[in-house]
């Protein structure tokens, strides 16, 4: 054990005793701070488990969500050397201009402003010299420090073995640049349709495990409201945008942007462009599905759905007793029976529903662990934007939009057009077919002794018929088109209803008062 390694171990025990921890999981805000004072490494793992409820209590990844990263900036030459090895020329050679202050300064990194020789502008993601030795050296004192933590009573509230392990994962990863590059070229290929969604791109060639080179936003980040009223940006259609857009990610594209805070999240051009792909979450199309079916439950307050989609999304780490979550869920049921479905405290829904998990012995996955921080940092987003919007003001519309999108998809139109122009056809015939037959039978009425009489009355009330049976078809099709309509939520609106299903269902009511006084008048049907 070298001298550095036994000087970072005894200074690690001294801060962690200092703020409480000598034999038990101490206070949150205690917590926050030993990571703080304990430096860059720390902070990053601190802010790692502020996204894993699975390995620490809830009040402790609150809490770490606080987590300051306040660094300085690196001298600039020594981020200089790490350039220029890094790409095997001088920064002079690869860029026409290069801004030597940070436009932002991380635990791991910083970024700069530059211009390539194209004159094409762009950030440059450096990672801090020894940031990866230091970060790797502090994993590993942890690890040695495992069986001293369990000999305490912090192993009662967390398993320290699988947390140290799930860190070095995730540490790995995010210390790899050449990861974060393959998630902004997937996250731009999954949104490139999205006209209102400015996507970055990556240079390859410039871009190593320790350099990111990618094009430069100059937007306005979203938390700084007063400058976007400034430009005359419409608040609510940033944070509609915003929403819409992260539902899509998870329900759609199963790939979604993990960290969605206001730094994160800029305005350009009437466009959101996302930065810092460094932590992103994919979600398999099975637990997609479960997660809908889960979400629908919470919804429509259906305890058994709710129930079976939690086992179905959730993992099994023990002895599930069926009766007791189906009490716990109930007690949930209950304290959100006779609320409206939009004044949900998202927040603590989705805080509730992970305690019940872990009550039951079910982990739930990582990436919904991802998915659950990523909505709940996204209602901060709102509440700057928009206090008196939430976010499931905006996803209920949203899924109303999705029912319908899917449900068309699903329809095989060539096949309907040809069906219904098959059915009207064969309907529009039959007067012809039934003259056909009578004739036929006239022909033979000697034969078999028929004897037709007003014929031309009979006619007549089979035609009587046919109108009234194509009547309510298009009265049907009004209905069923209509109705569909106003579900989308599209057009132009009167009193906030579509304007298209307004006149549809006003043409479905006149053709039945038409319909209905024909039948009257008659007495017959």
């Amino acid at each position: 054990m070298g001298n550095y390694t036994r000087k970072r171990i005894g200074e690690i025990v001294s801060v962690f005793l200092k703020h409480g921890f000598k034999n038990k999981l101490g206070n949150p805000k205690e917590l926050r701070l030993a990571l703080e004072e304990l430096g860059p490494s720390f902070i990053k793992i601190g802010q790692i488990l502020s996204t894993r409820p699975d390995l620490l209590p809830m009040e402790y990844i609150i809490e770490l969500q606080n987590l300051q990263d306040n660094v300085k900036a690196e001298n600039f030459q020594l981020m200089k050397e790490v350039i220029e090895s890094e790409l095997g020329d001088s920064i002079e050679n690869i860029f026409l201009y290069f801004d030597e202050t940070p436009i932002a300064s991380a635990s791991l990194s910083e970024v700069y402003f530059a211009r390539l020789k194209t004159g094409k502008k762009v950030a440059v993601k450096v990672q801090r010299p020894y940031a990866r030795e230091k970060m790797l050296t502090d994993i590993r004192i942890l690890k040695k420090l495992v069986p001293l933590a369990n000999l305490t009573s912090t192993k009662e509230f967390i398993d320290i073995k699988k947390a140290v392990d799930e860190l070095s994962q995730a540490i790995e990863k995010e210390l790899n640049f050449i990861e974060e590059a393959k998630n902004i070229k997937k996250f731009a290929e999954k949104n490139k349709n999205v006209r209102y969604l400015t996507c970055i791109n990556v240079y390859e060639e410039y871009s190593t495990e320790k350099i990111l080179v990618m094009d430069y936003i100059a937007g306005t980040k979203v938390g700084d409201v007063d400058k976007l009223v400034e430009e005359g940006y419409d608040l609510q259609d940033i944070a509609i945008k915003i929403t819409y857009n992260y539902f899509k990610q998870v329900f759609e594209d199963g790939f979604f942007h993990a960290d969605p805070h206001p730094g994160n999240i800029l305005v350009h051009n009437n466009t959101i462009g996302y930065i810092d792909f460094g932590l992103m979450g994919s979600l398999e199309p099975t637990l997609v599905k479960n997660l809908n079916r889960m979400l629908e439950g919470v919804a429509t307050k259906d305890i058994n759905l709710m129930m079976n989609s939690l086992l179905a999304i959730g993992i099994n780490k023990g002895n599930i007793n069926k009766d007791k979550l189906y009490r716990d869920i109930e007690n949930f049921y209950n304290t959100y029976a006779y609320e409206a479905i939009h004044k949900f405290d998202l927040h603590n829904v989705i805080n509730e529903i992970m305690e019940i998990a872990k009550r039951n012995n079910i982990a739930m996955p990582h990436n919904i662990i991802l998915f659950a921080k990523g909505i709940i940092t996204l209602q901060g987003v709102l509440a700057k934007l928009n206090d008196t919007i939430t976010i499931m003001d905006i996803a209920l519309p949203y899924f109303k939009d999705k029912v319908l999108r899917t449900s068309l998809k699903k329809l095989d139109f060539s096949q309907l057009a040809t069906y219904l122009y098959s059915t009207l056809k064969s309907t529009a015939e039959i007067p012809n077919k039934l003259v056909d037959f009578l004739n036929s039978g006239m022909d033979g009425r000697l034969r078999f002794y028929l004897d037709l009489k007003d014929i031309e009355k009979t006619l007549n009330t089979i035609n009587k018929m046919v109108n009234r049976l194509i009547i309510s078809i298009i009265i049907a099709g009004l209905l069923v088109s209509s109705s569909l309509v106003i579900n989308a939520n599209v057009g132009l609106k009167i009193y906030g209803i579509s304007a298209i299903g307004i006149i549809g269902y006003i043409g479905a009511t006149i053709g039945g008062l038409v319909l209905l006084v024909s039948i009257f008048r008659s007495g017959k049907l």
